[in-house]
């Protein structure tokens, strides 16, 4: 994805990055370690991550050798593990930013001690309403809990969108929020990664461009505690919701 300065950033070598990163970047989420399924995912994310970096950067080569015999298996398979990367990145994100707006709900409006005790009467069988019972004991709890999952929520506003944008695009193949739109994702391979680059659409609009790698580098940005202002997140709203301009006379 382009800078705003219009010079594009080259990406780190595959080699250089170690699956950590995006463990701890994932897992600095207030709640998300709390909660064995979602830690788990973030894991699986971060392994399956490491994989495909390594066949993108396999598939880039084949594709800069004339004399390496090119075997349309392996494309398909890359196009198919990198779609279910996608799929489930962006469902961790998904289900973490729900719990996390869940918390910030009942927490401003009184609700938590009536969500906790109707959670903890829970069977033990069911432990995923328990583990949520605890997560919003610890918010009740902890003063500044609520706090750390605003500045989360914003934190995580622009890389879950962009995952949206994407997966919606491949799943639903529509733009997000219009359902009576028709889009057919045709994949390009990054220069740099070999990774797999989809345009990101607004009518008849190229917006721009995001590629798997990329969006695994934006999780991996999760690690930084800055804070993006409202007016930021504004400006990414507007641009990824403006509407595409009118070609009538």
């Amino acid at each position: 994805m382009s800078t705003e300065s219009g010079a594009y950033h080259i990406p780190r070598h595959h080699e250089e990055i170690e699956a950590h990163e995006l463990v701890t970047a994932l897992g600095g989420l207030t709640l998300l370690r709390d909660d064995l399924a979602l830690s788990s995912q973030a894991f699986n994310i971060a392994t399956v991550d490491q994989f495909l970096m390594g066949l993108e950067m396999d598939f880039l080569r084949s594709r800069m050798d004339e004399d390496t015999h090119r075997d349309p298996t392996r494309t398909i398979f890359l196009g198919a593990q990198t779609e279910m990367w996608i799929f489930a990145a962006y469902e961790l994100m998904r289900s973490w930013r729900e719990r996390a707006k869940l918390a910030i709900k009942l927490a401003e409006h009184g609700g938590l001690d009536v969500k906790i005790s109707h959670l903890a009467a829970k069977p033990s069988w069911d432990y995923g309403s328990l583990t949520v019972s605890r997560q919003l004991t610890r918010v009740r709890d902890e003063p500044g809990l609520v706090q750390r999952l605003r500045d989360d929520v914003l934190r995580s506003h622009v890389p879950f969108h962009l995952l949206e944008w994407v997966r919606v695009q491949l799943a639903k193949h529509q733009e997000p929020g219009n359902a009576k739109s028709f889009v057919r994702s045709h994949p390009m391979m990054d220069r740099w990664t070999g990774s797999l680059n989809y345009e990101l659409t607004q009518g008849p609009v190229i917006a721009t461009t995001m590629s798997r790698r990329e969006l695994a580098d934006v999780l991996r940005g999760l690690n930084d505690p800055a804070v993006p202002s409202k007016e930021s997140i504004a400006s990414f709203d507007e641009f990824r919701k403006a509407k595409p301009p009118s070609f009538e006379a």
